[in-house]
């Protein structure tokens, strides 16, 4: 019985060919568009889930509170991993990661600069917490001794080729003596929360007081907790730990108790985040990769679910509209004795048979577009049908059903035509129920497309605004040298030459630059209770930064070369100001223990510049200080370039540095390529939202000229009468056009609710583009005018045809 089904199925499809092929053609796209969003989708909520341990695995991260806000820092004191295991019986187990600048590492003459996020420390644990595979090496020893690495098969191959590096050494810069290769690992997968090229044992650190220390944040620590612990009473406990280690520190640094300090409004704690969390939902400072946008996540699969909404309304429509042809088939079957279950499983059956020909075009559509598709999200997804056993069964599922819920009603309703009434008229029953569901699933999708579009138009107009606004200070012509440090005691020198370019404006250095992270730093009042701690986003510059990026001074000076004082000053930014109360900024005094050591030697502030961004537009400003540096500490040279060729003046400024130091490779960005990457994700969900708007357009237009080439048949009686009558092409194509316009009007009324979601994601921006009523209606607008453009012109490619056959041949069998 299935196989005749089916046998009916293919013969019906091939004889209404050219609709067959608009069905599966569209449903096809809309499949494929789906497929893609999910392997995003799925990409995005698998990230770290492949650990064995990763339901028991945590991280560690600080919670607080201060006169300037709130903290959640991601990093945690390098003590704490010892007094996890010894205080806390329930952690079995626990491992910790430092990002500790950057080397120049060589072998023999293949030397690299490895940035502190290629390479990194972490204990001998490592491989008992994560389930990272180690190819070569032990993984209980491979990191115990001091100056052991563990390398990533492609940096294996980096510096060794086709060799065994284990056993090899590495020259690692600052480092008398060489390091061990002791293990070879796998590439990280891509839904790892952080990716690592090369792994130090953390015996290899000093023991100083950065890693040692209570108060000093610089390690990512993870726990695994044994099982049946109680989390939220676990975490309480960790109050415990502070109260025990790092109320002294208070004490001693402060002179007030963890009670006086929490009485003051300030609070410290640890808390824990679970490792499958971290990406999408961590949102802390100083993470070891940006996290992932959750709002992304479910943007994109109720945009998958629309462009299927939009495909399985085609799907319907022309399955509806075709049922009154098939009218006379369905009451011939019934006369000779077909019942209404076997009509409804022959029509389920070709609505399930299309609808899997439309998954197999869609997984090749897929297969040739991955590539692309990979190259605009900056992915590497992959898709493989047999990679587990359970996809091909699963996608071949879902198409099943949606065969079975997109033909459904159809088969439905021409299985329960009455034969007396179809075969005695050229009509089929129900025509009026069904040309009002029918313009009712078109309504569906026009107002699905308009509101993918008015996603799409909001998203790209908020990225023109980010991209736009006045960031605070100069980005473009600013060319930024990294790892300035390795010149030693020849940075003058350099800079010096540098500066002699004609094209060369101006020069500085600085640890950071806006979009580089910052530092955060605790700061004392003069004249304030020390329980009166805050913390500032931290800069350590030297004299001309504020001209090499042209920052604003509202108050005061920057650094001097005439003030030796200025050494110890500090400059401030408008934030610092407000958030803390400051009404004289240039008689007031900070303090900030890692910067002086005598408690009784305060910096006082000197200036005061304009607000500037060096955060993503999501965040709002946060108080800054901005303290002076000489150009030998760890951090970046900036030079600001004139109008001239910037190719001449970067050859020119890389044979000087080639000059000095040949050893070292040269290494620069550009300041506004790096601000850029702070839009890095709204862009990718822009260029998406836009492809996903266009395949929606195209779906709903095949829908739309598939229906109108099956309506102006039907009414090709109509039409010739019309024009015997004297009607015009402009009327009959109007007639036509007419429905169409209508509905997608009354789309666009529907479509007015979205402008409460799309506000709620703008205000998710702590800066965002005007958006209010009237600029809402005029998207609106626009967008339902596109739409209609489009729409009226795949109707006329029908319309246009109908109004201009001879109505003598659409009335000579009358």
């Amino acid at each position: 019985m299935i196989r005749s089904y089916i046998q009916l199925a293919l013969r019906n499809l091939w004889r209404n060919r050219g609709y067959a092929a608009i069905n599966i053609f569209g449903l096809a796209l809309g499949l494929a568009t789906s497929i893609f969003i999910l392997l995003y989708v799925i990409n995005e909520l698998s990230y770290d889930r492949f650990h064995e341990k990763s339901d028991r695995i945590y991280k560690a991260w600080v919670s607080g509170m201060m006169p300037t806000g709130e903290i959640h820092d991601a990093i945690t004191a390098g003590p704490m991993a010892a007094a996890l295991i010894a205080d806390y019986p329930e952690v079995e187990q626990v491992v910790r990661i430092r990002q500790y600048g950057g080397y120049l590492v060589g072998n023999g003459d293949r030397k690299f600069n490895e940035t502190r996020e290629d390479f990194m420390f972490t204990d001998s644990t490592f491989f008992d917490v994560f389930s990272f595979k180690l190819l070569r090496g032990d993984p209980k020893t491979c990191l115990v001794e001091p100056r052991s690495i563990v390398l990533t098969e492609k940096y294996a191959r980096k510096y060794f080729g086709n060799e065994d590096p284990i056993g090899k050494t590495l020259k690692i810069e600052q480092d008398t003596n060489v390091s061990v290769i002791t293990g070879v690992m796998q590439d990280f997968p891509q839904n790892s929360h952080f990716h690592v090229k090369m792994l130090g044992s953390i015996s290899t650190l000093p023991e100083n007081r950065d890693n040692l220390s209570w108060v000093n944040q610089n390690f990512h620590t993870y726990l695994v907790l044994a099982e049946g612990t109680d989390v939220e009473a676990f975490e309480a406990s960790l109050y415990n730990m502070v109260v025990k280690y790092v109320g002294p520190i208070v004490q001693q640094a402060m002179g007030i108790d963890m009670e006086q300090f929490e009485a003051a409004g300030n609070s410290y704690g640890y808390r824990l985040m679970p490792l499958a969390d971290i990406h999408l939902h961590s949102g802390l400072r100083f993470e070891l990769e940006p996290a992932g946008n959750p709002l992304y996540v479910y943007l994109f699969l109720v945009a998958a679910i629309m462009v299927l909404v939009i495909a399985g309304i085609n799907f319907m429509n022309m399955a509806t509209a075709q049922s009154s042809s098939r009218s006379k088939e369905v009451g011939l079957r019934k006369v000779v004795g077909s019942r209404k279950p076997q009509l409804i499983s022959q029509f389920l059956t070709e609505s399930v048979v299309l609808s899997l020909l439309a998954l197999v075009v869609a997984v090749i559509l897929v297969y040739v577009l991955l590539p692309g598709y990979n190259n605009l999200i900056r992915m590497d997804l992959e898709f493989n049908l047999f990679d587990h056993s359970w996809i091909l069964p699963l996608l071949v599922l879902f198409a099943i059903l949606i065969g079975v819920f997109s033909g459904g009603y159809p088969a439905f309703v021409l299985a329960s035509f009455k034969p007396s009434a179809v075969l005695s008229s050229n009509k089929g029953t129900g025509g009026r129920n069904k040309g009002i569901l029918r313009n009712l699933l078109i309504v569906m999708q026009f107002t699905t497309t308009i509101v993918i579009l008015l996603g799409t138009v909001v998203v790209n107009r908020q990225l023109t605004f980010m991209q736009n606004k006045e960031t605070g200070f100069e980005k473009e012509n600013v060319l930024v040298v990294h790892r300035s440090e390795v010149l030693g005691n020849r940075i003058d020198a350099f800079k010096e030459e540098v500066t002699s370019h004609s094209n060369v404006i101006n020069a500085a250095y600085s640890t950071h630059i806006p979009s580089g992270g910052f530092m955060g730093n605790a700061h004392w009042l003069e004249g304030r209770g020390r329980e009166d701690i805050f913390t500032l986003a931290t800069y350590r510059t030297s004299y001309d930064f504020d001209k090499a990026l042209d920052l604003e001074l509202v108050q005061g000076r920057f650094f001097s070369r005439n003030m030796p004082t200025d050494s110890v000053g500090v400059v401030v930014n408008e934030a610092a100001l407000r958030v803390l109360g400051i009404d004289d900024p240039l008689n007031t005094r900070f303090f900030q223990p890692s910067y002086v050591g005598n408690p009784d030697e305060f910096m006082p502030i000197i200036g005061v510049v304009k607000d500037f961004h060096f955060e993503s537009m999501s965040t709002e400003i946060k108080p800054m200080a901005i303290h002076f540096m000489d150009g030998n500490q760890n951090g970046k040279l900036i030079f600001k370039l004139g109008s001239g060729s910037k190719r001449e003046t970067l050859a020119y400024i890389q044979d000087r540095w080639e000059t000095i130091t040949a050893e070292h490779p040269f290494e620069f960005t550009w300041m506004d390529e790096e601000f850029g990457k702070l839009f890095d994700d709204e862009r990718k969900t822009g260029q998406l939202l836009a492809i996903f708007s266009i395949l929606s357009i195209l779906i709903t237009c095949l829908g739309l000229l598939g229906l109108i080439s099956y309506a102006t048949s039907q009414r090709r009686k109509e039409i010739g009468i019309r024009k015997i009558m004297g009607a015009s092409i402009n009327i009959v194509m109007t007639l036509l056009s007419r429905e169409t316009s209508l509905l997608l009007g009354l789309s666009a009324l529907l479509s007015i609710p979205a402008y409460f979601g799309i506000k709620a994601w703008l205000q998710k921006f702590a800066y965002h583009l005007n958006f209010h009523w009237g600029f809402y209606f005029l998207v609106l607008i626009l967008v339902a005018l596109v739409v209609l453009i489009l729409a009226v012109l795949t109707v006329s490619i029908h319309s246009y045809k109908a109004a201009t056959a001879n109505p003598v041949e659409s009335l000579r069998y009358e």
